[in-house]
């Protein structure tokens, strides 16, 4: 990966963040493709930049209504000339409603070169949670 493009990737995942912290659903979304695939860590998958865009801005005035996230891009590679695979550590600071307090997650993001810029073809965000069986000696509860 040039230097160029890991700084496109990290500038978008900025804006997004921004987005988010903003309430603007809209402005989260601006850099998916139009078919983009859209997995939250709840296991809901939307499909499509306008899909997408309405879903942020829906909880962004409900029950992420004041958040603030925190997105730094861990790692990005290349899987093809035009398509690259980043991670990006996530966290979410929710004030009040049922989801109140800090979620960290884990999103994986595949962008794709469109015309000279980057976008997110698929983006698949995993909570992170200790495993049920962490304190039972790795056996399920």
């Amino acid at each position: 990966m040039t230097e160029q493009d890991r700084n496109a990737i990290e500038s978008i995942v900025a804006q997004m963040e921004k987005a988010w912290n903003t309430g603007d659903g809209a402005g989260f979304a601006r850099h998916f493709t139009e078919d983009a695939d859209f997995v939250n860590i709840y296991g809901f998958h939307g499909k499509g930049r306008q899909p997408i865009a309405d879903a942020h801005e829906r909880i962004l005035s409900t029950v992420y209504k004041g958040s603030v996230n925190r997105y730094v891009l861990k790692q990005a590679r290349m899987l093809a000339p035009d398509v690259a695979l980043a991670h990006i550590c996530a966290t979410l600071e929710v004030p009040i409603g049922p989801p109140s307090g800090r979620l960290e997650a884990l999103p994986s993001a595949v962008f794709v070169r469109e015309g000279g810029a980057w976008k997110i073809a698929a983006f698949h965000n995993t909570l992170i949670e200790e495993p049920p069986f962490a304190h039972n000696h790795g056996q399920p509860r």
